[in-house]
């Protein structure tokens, strides 16, 4: 059955695609019907996208409205080799070309790192920012250990905003309503406060959704949607040689995120039990499901031109606050609860100075300081042991580090003949962490009260290095070798172990790439091939009652990306993405009870995943009908090491869609939009839960859709 439906989507997607389009992804206009120019700062410079010898996604804010890419975890379906684990917004992971680093407590940072004009957010759980007012978005594959702040062993997400427009106000709004009581909106609005001189922005959306899976117990709705965000900035010509921003933005979030459900009440130690349903989208537990998170962050970026060089500071402090809360065991039964709450307060100073570019050689030094102060409170209630001296107990761990990162780096072009670019770059890092944790135990569960001070230092050389060959007009090969390197840590969380430190982690990555405009610029190719050497992983997993982060041996990744977009005839545009990944371990002894994991797949990265996108606009009236369609299939994913049966999740195929109607004067949009449009039934989450031998998943939502309007003046 899932074979005919999978064949019967995979048919359907080919055609509507076979029909349609993709967004135009462009910050020019071009009047020639050719593919737009894409420009990034993916080496802090403007460039065109097309010449950075580096695998990169790009994306404008267009782009994102057009795919129905609302906030940065959306992105996994439009991205190759972009994937999550799934476990929500204040501890789930992103991660890129097999490096998913689960950052579920202060002591232990992503492997990706998610940079918002320039700024660093301030703790993984900040990274799924909501994306209301975007220039461009890039996503950049492979170690950026030179340019993007740190811990980079992954890739980076670089995102731009809009720049307040000094001349005309404008003004943007959309409002989108439909299935599950879904309410979604969003306006932008710029303009002068003094022409030419200095002009503002203000930027919002709000996302509200009814949840799909019932508790039976409390008759809430879990999986819900509660999102808030504002974003806004003042923009400076301070002289003909200063540019000023100063900008500033504040997200809430309040979701009753379910993370797991019962999958089996035939095995483990509470077969039996009350809590299993066949209904997927039925639960019945006796604890509250809540993820919330309030973050705020400032900057202020400087560019000051001396001569043909720029001078840039980047001055940026945040504030983050999470909290999580969950039933454990699942059930209908006082077994165990959790209520976890994370703090963190981050400064961070960044200097650099760029030459003037295109000469035969030109090159960018800089400074970085980040300084981050984050606290944690962690709490699990435990009822227990069974029987009639069954009693309440608690573990709870108190934790506060203080963390301070200093780095010099230099990056540089050299053009030694017509065609031949040869790129590099070194970061020196050095990291300190002090850290004071607390964990008292009054529970039945075998775990140690354990009082420590612990501090570490690390240092390490990080960089890149390229050769670039532009063999005819718009088609360049290039080949790289990039080192990442993300800094040693701690463990404060509910621990089984007086041992809470772990060492650095580095990959050693090699790439070698084709990028093209052909056709008078109608068709775009891009495709990268890579290897890497992944040493000393930080990887977290639940030993006993416990989580544990520590160094496994060592892990080789290999695979590719392509990307394709194509616009044969003006009206008609079309994109294809594929990324395959084989990430195995080379050496993981200890991964669980008597186990080496050698041979075995890196959790949560789909061997493959596949994209496409089509768009077809058509004159109707005096206005223009607008036809779009998204597929995307990822294959099956293990959410272990060990990769035992039961912990590997199957491959999904998701079709979305959209029917627009721009009147005349192209003010105003009406449309009708829909995802997962085949109802498909999938799991997006799994984890193993030792205490009591039990396997929990979460079922991602079914199909929505909904009416949106959208205007501008």
């Amino acid at each position: 059955m899932w074979e005919f439906r999978k064949r019967t989507v995979l048919m359907a997607g080919a055609c509507v695609i076979a029909l349609s389009a993709s967004p135009v992804l462009a910050q020019e206009a071009i009047d020639d019907g050719a593919l737009e120019t894409i420009v990034v700062v993916a080496r802090k410079r403007a460039e065109n996208v097309q010449t950075v010898p580096i695998s990169i996604t790009a994306i404008t804010g267009e782009g994102l409205q057009a795919r129905g890419i609302a906030r940065v975890s959306d992105l996994v379906s439009a991205v190759p080799n972009l994937s999550q684990d799934g476990g929500g917004s204040v501890i789930g992971a992103i991660g890129i070309r097999g490096i998913v680093s689960q950052t579920r407590n202060i002591g232990f940072d992503s492997g990706l790192g998610v940079y918002v004009d320039g700024v660093l957010g301030v703790r993984p759980n900040s990274f799924d920012q909501e994306l209301p007012d975007i220039a461009t978005l890039e996503v950049l594959r492979g170690p950026q250990g030179t340019l993007f702040g740190r811990n980079t062993t992954a890739g980076a997400i670089n995102i731009t905003t809009r720049k307040p427009d000094l001349e005309a106000f404008h003004v943007e709004a959309r409002a989108a309503y439909g299935n599950l009581n879904q309410a979604e909106g969003s306006v932008y609005l710029t303009g002068p406060l003094a022409p030419g001189k200095l002009g503002f922005k203000i930027a919002g959306s709000i996302a509200s959704r009814d949840g799909y899976i019932r508790n039976l117990l409390s008759d809430d709705k879990l999986n819900n949607l509660d999102r808030k965000s504002l974003r806004g900035g003042l923009f400076w010509k301070a002289g003909d040689d200063v540019d000023v921003s100063l900008g500033g933005s504040w997200l809430k979030q309040a979701d009753r995120l379910l993370l797991g459900q019962v999958a089996d009440n035939t095995r483990g130690g509470l077969a039996g039990l009350p809590g299993f349903f066949d209904d997927p989208y039925l639960v019945a537990q006796d604890a509250g499901s809540l993820q919330t998170r309030e973050i705020w962050t400032t900057n202020l970026n400087v560019d000051w031109r001396l001569g043909d060089y720029t001078l840039t500071s980047i001055t940026a402090y945040g504030d983050n606050k999470s909290q999580l809360l969950d039933d454990d065991d699942a059930r209908p039964i006082p077994l165990s609860t959790s209520n976890f709450q994370d703090g963190a307060r981050q400064f961070t100073q960044e200097l650099r100075l760029a030459s003037p570019g295109g000469k035969s050689f030109d090159y960018l030094i800089g400074l970085y300081y980040l300084h981050q102060d984050a606290d944690a409170d962690r709490a699990t209630s435990v009822f227990g042991p069974p029987g009639p001296g069954a009693f309440l107990g608690a573990i709870s761990s108190i934790s506060t580090l203080k963390t301070d990162a200093y780095a010099i780096f230099a990056s540089g072009n050299l053009r030694p003949a017509d065609g031949i670019t040869i790129s590099g770059g070194l970061r020196y890092n050095i990291e300190t962490r002090n850290l004071d944790f607390r964990q008292t135990n009054t529970s039945f569960v075998p775990l140690p009260n354990l009082t420590a001070q612990l501090d570490r230092k690390d240092e390490n050389l990080s960089g890149n290095l390229s050769v670039t060959y532009e063999f005819a007009s718009n088609a360049r090969v290039y080949a790289s070798v990039a080192r990442g390197f993300k800094s040693g840590g701690f463990n404060p969380d509910i621990v089984g172990s007086t041992d809470i430190s772990f060492g650095p982690e580095n990959a050693w990555s090699y790439e070698a790439g084709f990028k093209a405009d052909l056709l008078d610029r109608k068709l775009r190719v891009n495709a990268a091939a890579f290897y890497t050497d992944y040493k000393d992983l930080q990887v977290s997993a639940l030993v006993g009652a416990a989580f544990q982060i520590r160094n496994a041996a060592a892990a080789k990744i290999k695979g590719f990306e392509i990307e394709v977009t194509a616009k044969p005839v003006r009206a008609f545009e079309f994109n294809f993405g594929a990324g395959y990944t084989d990430a195995t371990y080379d050496d993981f002894p200890g991964c669980g009870p008597g186990l080496n994991c050698a041979g075995n797949r890196l959790p949560f990265v789909p061997k493959l995943s596949l994209n496409a996108g089509g768009q077809l606009t058509l004159p109707v009236a005096e206005g223009s009908l607008v036809l779009r369609s998204d597929l995307s299939w990822r294959s099956s994913v293990f959410y272990e090491a060990s990769n035992v049966p039961d912990g590997k999740l199957p491959g999904y195929v998701l079709v979305n869609g959209r029917i627009g109607y721009t009147f005349a004067d192209d003010k105003l949009t009406v449309a009708v939009f829909g995802r997962n449009l085949f109802d498909n039934r999938y799991r997006d989450f799994s984890f193993y839960l030792a205490p009591f031998d039990q396997r929990m998943v979460r079922w991602a939502p079914p199909r929505t859709y909904g009416l949106e309007i959208s205007t501008r003046f």
